[in-house]
């Protein structure tokens, strides 16, 4: 991830300066963002009767129209928004088109545009002469590696990928003996295993929370000092599995599995995923540093896993997960009553002295801004801690059912981890 070290339009009035984003394809001029906060898209398409922009929940919640100039640009500038990664496209006379100024990243089961809007204090210009770095982007320090591992699944019948991060000093010839804990972190629905390493900014995260990097950007945003996670190891593997043979599937008693392909992509994890990493690498192989945790869709896994599989984990996060939503039925799997700890996920809170002695940290998280999230966890950390449940819960002030809300999930989760 690039900084933003450098201004363009420097004849420009102090707000009214801008760069491109940082997610802008070489060369390119826009999309822009301002030192007030605004952004500016533009694309050039000179037959077209009408353009408007779509995207994200944080970015816009409905399309906004673009303009046309006489020279057939269209373009349209956003007032302040939400900082972070935004996924978005154009709607051209009716059909979808990524912008050719934009990198693209898989989303919404596609590739799709996106772009870094930047806080203002991340911009260098008159009005900021000390921009500051976030915890998102590389620091100055060693920094660890993600590395691509590919294996076969015998359960799905085809060749899996997932990556894997391992911290600043694994490969140094002085730790060869070192084993690590591992999490496990799962992408949302419509992405895939290359979301946290891309859009999430996962190594640096890490890198910055192992090293206990700060900033007044840390201090202003996240509140008070940053603790340093542990070393660790973390795994992130595409959430999308189905067997290979149907006649295969074994139907799980529990309502946790809310369909068979979140069923199989537990099987692949716990059969053939957790062996893979622990053969692989020089991990801690046992529940006590086994962590997993997921956003959306991929909270809703770590639900169905962890909660069906404590002898194998007992770090548990969920980062604006579904876990507690109400499902709608899916087709050959019962409906899901509303969340109740005496009951759901197979009794597995209805014994809070148990449950709390194998896991040694529940966390939950969601943006303030996706609220319909927000008030569901709110509600239902109350039943468990009505339960006698110990959990964490944590609201990212402002921030959508979109990447800044998990970017600061994870880095409020990881140093949480392992510490016992």
């Amino acid at each position: 991830m690039r900084f933003y070290d450098q201004l363009i339009n420097e004849s420009a009035p102090g707000a009214l300066q801008s760069v491109p984003a940082v997610t802008n394809v070489p060369a390119a001029e826009y999309p822009r963002v301002y030192a007030d906060g605004r952004v500016t898209f533009r694309v050039h398409l000179s037959p077209a009767t009408s353009v408007q922009l779509e995207g994200g929940q944080g970015l816009c919640a409905k399309p906004v129209p673009m303009a046309r100039d006489a020279d057939g640009n269209w373009s349209v500038t956003l007032a302040p928004t939400v900082m972070g990664f935004h996924y978005y496209w154009f709607n051209v006379d009716g059909t979808r088109m990524n912008d050719p100024g934009s990198e693209t990243f898989f989303g919404y089961n596609q590739e799709t545009s996106g772009i870094e809007i930047p806080d203002p204090q991340q911009i260098s210009s008159d009005l900021v002469t000390s921009p500051v770095i976030p915890f998102y982007a590389p620091h100055d320090g060693p920094h660890g590696q993600l590395e691509e591992k590919w294996y076969f699944s015998k359960i799905t019948g085809r060749w899996r990928r997932c990556f894997v991060y391992t911290p600043p000093a694994y490969n140094d010839a002085g730790n060869a003996g070192k084993r690590y804990p591992v999490l496990y972190l799962q992408h949302g629905a419509g992405e895939n295993e290359t979301g946290w390493g891309r859009q999430g900014a996962a190594n640096f995260i890490m890198d910055n929370s192992i090293l206990g990097k700060s900033s007044s950007f840390f201090a202003a945003f996240l509140g008070g000092s940053i603790s340093k996670a542990k070393e660790m190891l973390v795994v992130m593997d595409n959430g999308y599995a189905t067997y290979e043979t149907p006649s295969s599937v074994k139907r799980n008693a529990s309502e946790a599995y809310s369909s068979p392909r979140t069923e199989a992509f537990g099987a692949v994890m716990v059969q053939e995923l957790i062996p893979m990493i622990d053969s692989s690498y020089r991990t801690l192989a046992d529940r006590d540093h086994r962590a997993m945790a997921g956003l959306s869709m991929g909270g809703n896994q770590t639900m169905a896993v962890t909660l069906t599989h404590l002898d194998l984990f007992s770090h548990i996060g969920t980062f604006s997960g579904a876990q507690f939503m109400r499902r709608r039925p899916q087709p050959g799997m019962p409906s899901q009553p509303p969340f109740d700890p005496g009951t759901s996920y197979g009794g597995v809170f209805a014994d809070a002295g148990a449950f709390n002695s194998k896991v040694h940290l529940l966390w939950m998280g969601s943006g303030t801004a996706e609220l319909a999230m927000s008030e569901s966890t709110r509600q239902n950390v109350a039943k468990l801690r009505a339960a006698g449940i110990k959990i964490t819960e944590y609201y990212s002030p402002g921030t959508a059912h979109e990447w800044q809300t998990w970017r600061l999930c994870l880095n409020k989760f990881a140093p949480l981890l392992f510490q016992a």
